[in-house]
C-alpha cells in the first residue's frame, strides 16, 4: 500500500508525501497549462486506500508516533511526511474524499505547494505579500513566489469560500 523510494528499497512512510503529492501537482500543472493528458481527470492516479491502510495499520508506533516501516522507531520526520501523505491522499481533484476506516480519521487538506495547512499557506501569502520589500546593503531584495503556487493561490482568492465549500468538507 506505500510508496517506496526506488528500486530494490523498502516502502517507507514519508515517500506518501514525497511520492504521493506529485500526483495532485501534476493535476494542477496540466490543469494550469490547459493540456488534456490521457489519464482521467477526476482520479487521483494512484491508490489512495491502500496508502492509508499501510500508514495507519504498518506505521503506527505502540508508543504513538509514525515511523518508517514495522520494526523501526517512530520519529518526526517519518511522522510528519506520513501524515502529509495520508492527508494528500484524502481529497481527489474534484473535492471529494476517501477516508480509510473511521470517518474522524479524515485530515485536514495539504496544500501541496507548501506541506502545510491549506488555511495557513493562504496567511502566509497575505503576510508576505503586506510588508515592504527588504532592503539588505541599499539594495531591494524580494524573492517572489514560483508561478504554479501563485496560479493557485490566485484561483483560491477568486473562489473564496466556494474553494473551502469544495476542498474541505469540514467546513
Amino acid at each position: 500500500g506505500g510508496f517506496q523510494g526506488r528500486a530494490n528499497k523498502l516502502v517507507d512512510s514519508c515517500y506518501s508525501f514525497w511520492q504521493g503529492a506529485i500526483f495532485p501537482l501534476l493535476h494542477e500543472a496540466f490543469r494550469q497549462k490547459g493540456e488534456e493528458v490521457a489519464l482521467p481527470k477526476d482520479h487521483c492516479w494512484f491508490a489512495p486506500q491502500p496508502l492509508q491502510t499501510y500508514i495507519l495499520l504498518a506505521c503506527q508506533h505502540p508508543n504513538g508516533g509514525l515511523r518508517d516501516k514495522p520494526g523501526k522507531s517512530a520519529d518526526f520526520y517519518h511522522t510528519c511526511y506520513a501524515l502529509s501523505g495520508m492527508a494528500v491522499s484524502q481529497y481527489d481533484v474534484q473535492g471529494g474524499t476517501s477516508v480509510f476506516g473511521d470517518p474522524r480519521n479524515l485530515l485536514e487538506r495539504t496544500d501541496i505547494y507548501y506541506n502545510v495547512a491549506v488555511e495557513k499557506a493562504e496567511r502566509k501569502c497575505t503576510y508576505f505579500n503586506s510588508l515592504p520589500p527588504l532592503s539588505v546593503d541599499g539594495r531591494t531584495v524580494q524573492g517572489r513566489e514560483g508561478s504554479g503556487a501563485a496560479a493557485l493561490l490566485k484561483r483560491r482568492v477568486a473562489r473564496n469560500l466556494q474553494w473551502r465549500q469544495v476542498w474541505d468538507p469540514r467546513s
